[in-house]
């Protein structure tokens, strides 16, 4: 579990980066500037959490209960409403696309992002 643990967890903070990277854009819809805060809720409790994974039983329940609703609000709210930044900024939907794309990705060595 660990390592798709931080495969997710990398993907998440891509995700972030690249949204924090260009708030200008996605500020536009109130729709996804709630998901962003939700999302961003669950990546803090996730790197709150990530310390103790593999070690406490509760821990790993939390553990995949956050990253349940990040990936639902990733996949039912935010990715749902990308395609109206599209003619905002092609790069911004690119970058993010990209980002996305990591949690799938093979052979993908994650490089989480400092707090």
């Amino acid at each position: 579990m660990e390592n798709s643990f931080r495969e997710k967890l990398a993907m998440y903070q891509a995700v972030k980066a690249v949204c924090d990277a260009k708030p200008t854009v996605w500020r536009r819809s109130e729709a996804f500037a709630e998901a962003f805060v939700d999302f961003c809720t669950c990546l803090e409790n996730l790197l709150q959490l990530q310390p103790a994974v593999g070690i406490f039983n509760s821990v790993a329940k939390g553990i995949a209960v956050e990253l349940e609703v990040a990936d639902t609000i990733l996949t039912t709210e935010m990715d749902e409403l990308m395609e109206l930044f599209e003619s905002v900024d092609v790069a911004f939907v690119d970058d993010y696309t990209a980002a996305r794309e990591m949690e799938i990705a093979e052979n993908v060595e994650p490089t989480l992002i400092a707090r």
